[in-house]
């Protein structure tokens, strides 16, 4: 664990459920506030390459879409090619990456700023080298952790499964928001039943749902924080 690292994890219940947006809503809701928070994904697959290097799209999205000037490698400081979980893109490379080395990497992406979001990959249990999941990772660090799901058919098994394990690792839950949401989905009743539900079973704080943009820019992302999501608790984590 990093003490001196302060910030909010941002993890998912599996992948493609909106972690990287939720990512930059909040720190462009906590930027809006005078704050001075970064954005780091420690590792990621299905790079780019820009400048010599393999860069997430996730970050170059999230640093398009919030003005940020940190360098690529800060804001993803460990990438690969295939768009596979870690642990089998880097055995199809044929790249080796200790531990130590990728802590080491991840706590240099989160250096240069007070308070970090950082975003994980996949989710949970997602290998990311032998023996070690995206969890140990999160554990390493030790940031409050935001957990973003899917708000429609599924997402109570798939969430109070997510949490259960980050509470196995005595990670603090900060709450859950729902994201991923398709522009034609309908929002209402069920998905608010769904958030109860969740929120009866686990204790953990529903702290709303982001609803859809297509190309958010700070301002926009920012606007929906404001009326959509409870950002007391994360911004608790990063002051």
């Amino acid at each position: 664990m990093n003490p001196a690292c302060k910030g909010v994890f941002v993890t998912g219940t599996d992948t493609e459920v909106g972690k990287t947006f939720v990512s930059a809503a909040l720190l462009a809701g906590l930027r809006a506030r005078g704050l001075d928070i970064g954005y780091c994904k420690p590792m990621s697959t299905d790079g780019v390459e820009q400048g010599g290097r393999l860069v997430s799209p996730d970050a170059l999205w999230v640093a398009d879409a919030c003005s940020l000037s940190d360098p690529p490698q800060l804001l993803n400081p460990f990438c690969l090619a295939h768009a596979l979980c870690p642990l089998a893109a880097a055995r199809l490379e044929d790249v080796e990456l200790s531990w130590d080395q990728l802590v080491f990497q991840a706590r240099a992406g989160l250096s240069r700023h007070h308070a970090y979001i950082c975003e994980g990959v996949g989710g949970v249990l997602v290998p990311l080298l032998p023996g070690r999941t995206a969890l140990d990772l999160m554990a390493e660090l030790g940031l409050d952790v935001v957990v973003a799901a899917r708000p429609g058919l599924g997402t109570i098994n798939h969430t109070l499964l997510t949490m259960q394990a980050v509470r196995e690792r005595s990670l603090n839950l900060l709450g859950f928001i729902f994201s991923g949401q398709e522009e034609h989905e309908e929002r209402g009743a069920k998905h608010a039943l769904n958030s109860q539900l969740i929120t009866e079973f686990s204790g953990v704080p529903f702290l709303g749902e982001l609803p859809w943009l297509e190309i958010p820019n700070a301002s926009d992302l920012d606007r929906a924080v404001r009326e959509h999501i409870d950002l007391g608790p994360v911004l608790a984590a990063c002051t």
